[in-house]
Formats: C-alpha cells, structure tokens, sequence
C-alpha cells in the first residue's frame, strides 16, 4: 500500500495515533521526499492534499505541524492549492499561527502563504477570518535574535496573502507593519536567510508605499535601515529593490531629507565608482542609471542638497565633480545635473565658479555642442551653466572662460529641448553684460535664427524664449549699430508680437525694447513697426486688462517715441490708441497718469 494510501486509515484510528504519531509523521515525510525528488507523477497531488489537510483538526500539535509542511511543499506546484481554499484547511492553519510553538508557526506560515500565491479564494478566506492579523503578530514574533527562519517564512507568507489586493494594505498598515518590517531589517543581511527575508520586505514596502493613498512613505528609521542593507548587501537582487523603492520614495520632500541624512548619495557614490566599470548588460547599466537618477532627485529638495553640498567641501559635492571628468557617460551626465541642482543659490553659484566648476562645464561644453553630442548631456550642461552665471559676479568670469564662444556652434542643433535651455543661458548670462549683448547682436546668422524661432509653433517655450532674448539684447547693449542690425533682420515684427504673450513679464520686456528701438533707430524701425500694425498691438494690449504700472509706464515712454512720426500719429490714431490709453486711467489704478496721457492722446489726435 502507498504511504499516501495509509493517511485516511490512520486518521480513522485516531487514539492510536494519540499514543503513538510516529508512523504518521514517517509518513509525512516520504511523501515530502518524494516531492523533493520529483516524483509527483506518481502522486494524485489534490487528493494527497485532501487527505493530508484533513490531520489539521488532529489536535496534536507535532501531526498537524508535519501536516503543514507537508502542504506547503504539496503547494510548489499549482495543482492542489485551490483545492485546498476553504475554510476546513485555511481556519485550523491560522489557528496554528497562535500556537505556542515556533516550527508551528513556521510551517503555517509556508503552508498558508504557498496556499495562497496567486491565489485570490484562498486569500478572501485568509482575510474572512482574521488570518491578516495573525499573520502581522508572528511576523512582530519573529524580531527575536534566534527566529531567522520564522522571519522569512512569516514575511513571505504576508508577501504571497496580500500581493495584488490593494484593498487591505491600509489595514495592513494600520497593524503597525511598517514598524514590524523596520524591526526585522535591523537584522542585517549577512546571511543567505536574511538576504532572502529582506527580499520579501522590500517587495512588500514596494506594494504598501505604491498604494496611491498619497500619505505612506519610508519612515527616517526604515530610510536608515535601507541605506544600511544596500550597503551590506551582495545579492544583486536586493540591492535593485533598494533601489527601486528608493527611486519611487525620493520625490517626497521628507525622504529625501531621511536618504541624504542617511548617507545614501555618499554609498550610492562609493557603489558606482566599485561596481560601475561592471555594468556591461543592460539589467545592470538600467541599475546603474537607476541609483544615478536616484542621487539627481535627492539633490532636487533644498535641505537634501544642503547637505550633499557640505559648504562646498561635502563628500558628495567633492565626488560629483570628480565624475565631470569620468570616462562613464551615465556618470558625467549625472554629475552636470548635480552641479545645476547645486547651482541654486547665489552663494553656491560663487563657490563653484571660484573652484573652477564652471570651466569643467565649458570643457565639456566645447566637446558636446553639436548636433552628434547626446541631448541629455547638451540639456544639462546648458540648465547648470545658466544656473552658475545668475549671481551678476560670474557673468564677466564666465563669459571670459569663453561661454559664447563654445555656445554659438549649438545654435546649429535642431532639438527644441535644448534650443530652449540654449537660449535660456544666453539670455541670463547676457543680463548687465552689454560688450557680450553687442556681441551676440552683431552676430547676424543668430540674429536670423532668433526671428525664426519667434515665429515656431512647434515649441511654445522656443518661441518665448526667442523673443525675449531679443529683447534683452536690446535692454543690454544698448548700442546703435546692434540694433539697426536687429532693424534690419525682421526683429522689429518679433516684438510687437510679444506685446501679446500670456506674461506680463514679457509683455514689459518688449515695451522696453521697442522703446529703446525707436529712441535708437527710429525712423530704420518705422516701416516695420507700420507693417506689423504696432498700434492695433497696443489697442489689443490695452483692451485685455489695465496693465500694470510698470508695464504701462513702458508703453507710455515707447508712446511717447512714436507721436514724433506724423506717419505714426495718423497710424495710432487710425488704429484707436487714444481711446485705448485713455480708457485705462478711468479707474483708480493709473488715475495719476491722466495729464500724461491727454497730452499724448492730444498729440496724436492733432495728426
């Protein structure tokens, strides 16, 4: 007769078995042996499960335990488990989890969470009686120093109950699981067990923390024990779940502040510089490119970055401008995103530019600024470099490390992403500095590629950009041969066209310029202001809203220019600019302006 065979005679015979359990639990374990060694064709897997469950309601704690086992490892394969997902097994498996004894415990844990994985009826009746919650205590059981195989079962056990029913991790996390799972971390993970246990925690702080419920992040203590196991860790499965929960937990304001308290960009740093040059595999380059992205987001909160920066003598700092000059393009380009990140405050800003920050980014500059060089790598030198030259004491230093001169062959490159960033620099580094606003000006090739820009609709931030750059041209040199150039190439027509941009940052911007314009060149600018219906622009302007102050002091002043053209009087006359101007100081708001604008509005009137 088969061992399987003899299992419902000996449970028939249940006083014998009391006395005497041996046999039963020899059993058990040739069947486990020939589950080991393969030979499950030899074995109807549902109907051994059935009668192998049954020895749960037995009452002896040692046949029951042996029972559990024996479905646990019935339960590798998929045959039997929904057999067995009723309450007649699932009820007397949770009772075994409060079971005064540990390898109870253990086996309840493996046969339940076998039992369920990917199993959903098995799971309903897991949580119908209270199994969750018994679950959650042994696993708060197991945080005793000689419980290391209770821990990996008992995790694995909840891992395999809630996968996929996003409907109880709140409950789950209202059992104070997250301060269970920190407390199991504390372990380290210098053993095969515990490698195995943190697996299934960091697959379970992964589902718990992606709940959209918006609140569930990494505690201090659990940011912590992280950087702790991805510094012990050599199982490179568990150091990219570090990595990946870290990855999606770092966009809060508070994490990052944990990670880099914790020391995770300074690790992160040391990892990549050891195992960098081994990432030959796209598995591994897409971990390598993961801890980069990591440490960039890190960097992207105020406090965060504080710390890495360290005064300019930080650890991370120091490391992120020795990767400026790495061979690894996924490091250089991180670094450049660091130093922009860095770049955030003036005094930052002044500092990197005096330890010689800014002339690396130009180096690198020199060696990218073609259509063939990698965008991301152009997009973030140009976002840090605009960055470095915001505090008015780098422009001049900057500008002679020769920024303009590495720029000018980018203006060449096709991709609006970096065009925009482009000319973002160009226009902050350009601010007080007219001999470089008088060199970019006189350049007519950029000249022309400004006025296409102004009129692309294939990029809205391009087409900003491109007009307000002109414009400050303009504002900054100040120079009367740069501009009847700028005259000449169709600028004119890109100003008036702004007066209808969405921002009245803008909007005063292009006030200014036309003003300096007709001041300089007035009667060059004329022709072009007449063929781009400036005074239907400003009657438009004036109808949207009353402007502000200053944005109406600016058309006032390039009002003022106009009224000396008899051609220009009859052209805003003819266009409703009086009406317009004086409908603005009805109201309280520029009802001090009133005698400058009659005086202006008579002028024109009088033709």
């Amino acid at each position: 007769m088969a061992d399987v065979e003899k299992l419902p005679l000996l449970l028939e015979n249940m006083d014998l078995l009391k006395e005497d359990n041996k046999h039963a639990l020899d059993l058990f374990n040739n069947i486990i042996t020939q589950l080991d060694q393969d030979e499950c064709n030899s074995i109807d897997l549902c109907q051994c499960a059935k009668d192998v469950a049954a020895f749960l309601g037995c009452g002896i704690v040692e046949v029951e335990t042996k029972a559990a086992e024996t479905l646990a490892e019935l339960c590798k394969n998929e045959a039997p488990r929904s057999t067995l997902s009723n309450n007649e097994v699932i009820v007397p498996l949770i009772n075994l989890l409060s079971s005064p004894c540990k390898e109870a415990k253990n086996q309840a844990c493996r046969a339940i969470g076998n039992i369920c994985f990917d199993n959903n009826d098995a799971r309903a009746f897991v949580f119908e009686n209270n199994g969750l919650a018994e679950i959650v205590e042994v696993l708060r059981s197991s945080s005793l120093p000689d419980c290391e195989q209770l821990r990996t079962n008992a995790a694995g056990c909840l891992l395999n109950v809630i996968m996929a029913q996003e409907y109880v991790y709140s409950k789950v996390i209202e059992m104070g699981v997250m301060e269970v799972l920190y407390d199991l971390l504390t372990f380290g993970v210098n053993t095969k067990q515990s490698e195995e246990t943190a697996i299934h925690i960091y697959v379970i702080l992964g589902l718990l923390t992606d709940t959209g419920l918006g609140t569930v992040c990494l505690t201090e203590k659990l940011c912590e024990a992280t950087v702790k196991v991805l510094a012990e860790s050599t199982n490179g499965e568990l150091s990219e779940l570090c990595v990946e929960l870290l990855h999606t937990q770092a966009e809060n304001e508070d994490v990052r502040l944990h990670l880099a308290k914790a020391g995770l960009c300074e690790l992160l740093i040391e990892l990549l510089e050891k195992h960098g040059k081994l990432a030959d595999d796209d598995e591994t380059r897409n971990l390598l490119k993961m801890a980069c992205d990591l440490i960039v987001i890190i960097l992207n909160g105020d406090a965060s970055m504080e710390i890495a920066y360290g005064s300019g003598r930080g650890k991370v700092f120091e490391g992120l401008v020795n990767w400026l000059d790495s061979s690894d393009d996924d490091l250089q380009v991180t670094a450049v995103l660091a130093m922009a990140n860095f770049a955030r405050t003036d005094m930052h800003c002044i500092q990197m530019v005096n330890q010689g920050v800014s002339r690396k980014l130009l180096q690198l500059l020199e060696q990218n600024n073609t259509s063939d060089a990698k965008i991301r790598l152009q997009h973030a030198l140009l976002s840090a470099l605009r960055n470095l030259v915001i505090p008015a004491v780098n422009k001049g230093t900057v500008l002679q490390q020769g920024l303009l001169q590495h720029i000018y062959p980018m203006f060449s490159i096709p991709t609006f992403p970096v065009v925009f960033k482009l000319l973002g620099s160009l226009r902050m580094v350009i601010d007080g500095q007219p001999e470089a606003a008088s060199e970019l000006g006189s350049k007519e090739e950029i000249i022309d590629k400004l006025v296409e820009w102004c009129f692309t609709d294939d990029h809205p931030g391009v087409q900003g950009e491109a007009n307000r750059l002109l414009a400050w041209i303009v504002k900054n040199s100040r120079d009367r041969d740069v501009i009847g150039k700028m005259v000449g190439r169709g600028c004119v027509e890109c100003l008036v066209r702004m007066l209808q941009a969405e921002h009245t940052v803008m909007q005063a911007e292009a006030f200014l310029a036309l003003n300096l314009m007709t001041a300089m060149r007035g009667q060059d600018a004329e022709y072009s202001l007449l063929r781009a219906s400036v005074g239907s622009a400003i009657t438009n302007f004036l109808q949207q809203a009353t402007p502000p102050r200053e944005v109406f002091h600016n058309l006032l002043a390039f009002v003022g220019q106009l009224v000396t053209s008899s051609d220009m009087r009859r052209h805003l006359r003819d266009t409703g600019v009086p009406k317009a101007l004086y409908s603005c100081v009805l109201g309280d708001t520029l009802s001090d302006l009133r005698d400058q604008v009659s005086r202006l509005t008579t002028l024109i009137d009088a033709g």
